[in-house]
């Protein structure tokens, strides 16, 4: 190991505190596959960066996650550095400047700032025009064959994981794009050859083929710039968190016997609804359906 890059941040005992950091770790390791690249907090630092030294490293930059060129950038971070670097003379020590004083960063704020309000506008005028049409409407019902499809699902959490199982049935090549996967859809992923997890955040990317996309974050953010990627593209949508928007739903499904199936739907807008009718079906119907089945099955 020759060269390391070292971010550091505040320390924080949140969880998922650090999670910012993921996409940007994940594309360094893309982008500079010959430099260890890792972070650290400004507590951790001196032992990481000793620890780094220790074990290699010729040349280590530094760049310090903070906004304001203040007592940390100033005065704590190059203090630890002049001790570090008088154990180990012969190695390279470079520091950045702050994020906060990189030449790009103001563009990159107003830039982004422009984009929420644009993304504000548009949202508005959505459910404006969403809330218009779907007066007077009702959801057509189908069921669709799958079988050697792909889709999408986005999110890797337990919404994700209860659409994943509903999808296995169906014969469909199912591909859950997450940074965070939920373990039990890793343990079907080892079983199950047509489920293919990637870990890392959703790339517009990730919809080249779908046939079907399902929206699973807890992002809104997220969700939307899915479905505006996936309507580009003319897929059909279902967001697992709003119905109203997306493009489709998933009806509440019960299987009697081995051919007959029963959905119950209240279009989305009454999920518990839903729920109690499931519940009432399954207890009411289960015996008469099931002997029917046989019946029919007996000609």
């Amino acid at each position: 190991m020759k060269e390391a890059i070292l971010i550091i941040a505040h320390h924080s005992i949140v969880p998922g505190a650090y999670k910012g950091f993921e996409e940007i770790l994940d594309r360094l390791h893309h982008e500079l596959p010959e430099a260890r690249v890792s972070s650290t907090s400004l507590l951790d630092l001196e032992n990481d960066l000793r620890a780094i030294l220790s074990e290699g490293a010729e040349s280590v930059t530094l760049l310090p996650w903070l906004l304001l060129n203040g007592r940390h950038a100033k005065n704590d971070v190059p203090e630890t550095i002049a001790r570090v670097k008088a154990d180990f003379p012969d190695r390279e020590i470079s520091l950045l400047p702050c994020v906060g004083d990189w030449n790009a960063f103001a563009d990159m704020v107003v830039s982004g700032l422009r984009a929420f309000r644009r993304e504000k506008r548009a949202l508005r005028e959505e459910k404006n025009a969403s809330s218009s049409s779907a007066r007077g409407r009702s959801l057509l019902s189908m069921e669709l064959d799958l079988a050697g499809r792909a889709v999408l699902v986005v999110g890797g959490g337990r919404i994700a994981l209860r659409k994943v199982r509903n999808l296995l049935p169906t014969g469909a090549e199912i591909a859950v794009v997450a940074p965070q996967i939920d373990s039990e859809l890793e343990a079907l992923a080892a079983e199950r050859p047509e489920l293919r997890l990637v870990r890392r955040p959703y790339r517009s990317e990730d919809l080249e083929g779908a046939a079907l996309v399902f929206v699973c974050t807890d992002k809104p953010a997220v969700n939307r710039q899915v479905r505006r990627d996936a309507r580009e593209r003319k897929i059909l949508v279902n967001n697992a968190c709003d119905y109203r928007d997306g493009d489709f739903i998933v009806p509440a499904r019960l299987d009697f016997g081995e051919k007959i199936a029963v959905t119950v739907s209240t279009e989305g807008r009454a999920p518990a609804l839903a729920k109690r009718l499931k519940r009432e079906i399954q207890e009411s119907w289960k015996e008469p359906l099931e002997r029917v089945e046989r019946e029919f099955s007996g000609l």
